[in-house]
């Protein structure tokens, strides 16, 4: 995304009217204010958010006369750090997202070690007594727990404004 506009800066720069430079550059057709088509650049850009951006960028600077260049360049240097956070934010949560699924797949390695050790925990599990219970009572906590979870991750990402 960012090489795209900054393509597209330099070929403005070097004094490419905005029309011919989306079109050489980027192949997006433009209008005849040189403004680029919003769903072609979303393909290209790879987001209709990004493309929102660049195209309001671009009308504002043919509507106030101010050197388009410029104007794209810094919203180029904005998406780039709006896509560097989200990264950020990603990699924040790829830690407590795994941990929940380590801690999903724990009961069942419990089941598993009790057989292979001799123990019978499938028979424990399945008498109607106390083991029973238990079983209910770790299955409802690992349901309440994989929800908290999620809300927690949830929670996150709408802080980070990542929906």
């Amino acid at each position: 995304m960012r090489v795209v506009v900054a393509q597209v800066v330099a070929s403005l720069r070097a004094g490419t009217p905005p029309g011919v430079a989306w079109t050489r550059v980027a192949g997006v057709p433009t209008g005849p204010d040189g403004v680029p088509d919003r769903d072609v650049l979303a393909d290209v850009l790879g987001g209709a958010g990004a493309a929102a951006a660049v195209v309001a960028a671009a009308r504002l600077a043919h509507d106030v006369g101010a050197p388009p260049a410029r104007v794209l360049e810094a919203v180029g240097a904005a998406l780039t750090a709006e896509a560097e956070a989200e990264a950020e934010r990603a990699a924040s949560l790829a830690g407590p997202q795994a941990t929940a699924r380590v801690l999903l797949w724990l009961p069942v390695l419990g089941l598993v070690l009790g057989t292979v050790l001799g123990a019978d925990p499938w028979g424990t599990a399945t008498d109607g007594g106390a083991g029973t219970a238990a079983v209910v009572v770790g299955v409802l906590a690992l349901g309440v727990g994989r929800w908290w979870s999620r809300r927690l991750v949830a929670a996150a990402r709408r802080a980070g404004g990542t929906p």
